[in-house]
């Protein structure tokens, strides 16, 4: 044990400097009072040997794997995202404007600066995009609909997406630190995203006609058997 604490030292130093000078040596100067001596100094390399001694490492690894365990189980919710209360579409278009000349690793330009790009027009969507609340189950009962009638890629903003993927036996994402749905300007779930030209269009479902879908769906299942 003691040779394994020699060999990871060397990473924990800057935190253990950080960690004590917010600590254990945050002080505010009141002055000199009464006889003042000189104070001998201590070894820190010493004193943080003493302190990593003191670390009970095994369980700092388990609160370490703990913590990566549950935010790949549950991520962090997409913030300020609540359920559709209406029904609601518009248009993305994903066209780029070059601020400035693109350039090869040879400094050799490109593209001019003012070129218009668009993605779509070298690879499209090759599914839609259904963006739910993992935890309400009328959405994710209307995305697994969805998936049986065409493809689609399953997208959580909340809730647990290995657990939903394990039982429902089909591929589930999470839109981490909510890059797409900022991306798209979604607020609202559930929400579809579809090709449409070189143009994404994002509709808002209303919970009324989330309900009504469900049930047709299930109705057509019952009527095929």
């Amino acid at each position: 044990m003691e040779g394994y604490r020699e060999r990871v030292f060397t990473v924990v130093i800057c935190l253990f400097i950080g960690v004590f000078s917010l600590g254990d040596v945050q002080a505010k100067d009141f002055g000199s009072l009464g006889h003042s001596y000189e104070i001998g100094e201590q070894d820190l390399i010493e004193y943080i040997k003493n302190k990593l001694q003191r670390v009970d490492l095994n369980a700092l690894q388990e609160e370490t794997k703990e913590r990566v365990r549950s935010s790949v189980e549950r991520p962090k919710a997409v913030p300020d995202i609540t359920n559709a209360e209406e029904d609601k579409s518009w248009y993305y278009d994903p066209t780029y404007i070059l601020k400035e000349d693109l350039k090869d690793h040879e400094g050799r330009i490109i593209h001019k600066k003012g070129y218009t790009v668009n993605p779509l027009e070298k690879m499209g969507l090759s599914s839609d995009l259904i963006f739910i609340d993992g935890d309400e189950e009328l959405q994710v009962q209307y995305a697994l609909k969805e998936s049986l009638k065409k493809r689609v890629k399953v997208i959580l903003i909340k809730g647990a997406p290995l657990e939903l993927q394990k039982k429902h036996k089909i591929w589930i994402y999470f839109d981490q630190f909510g890059f797409l749905t900022t991306k798209l300007g979604i607020r609202h779930v559930p929400a579809i995203v579809s090709q449409e030209g070189l143009r994404l269009k994002i509709q808002e479902i209303e919970p009324e006609k989330l309900v009504q879908k469900v049930k047709e769906s299930v109705s057509n299942n019952k009527s095929k058997r």
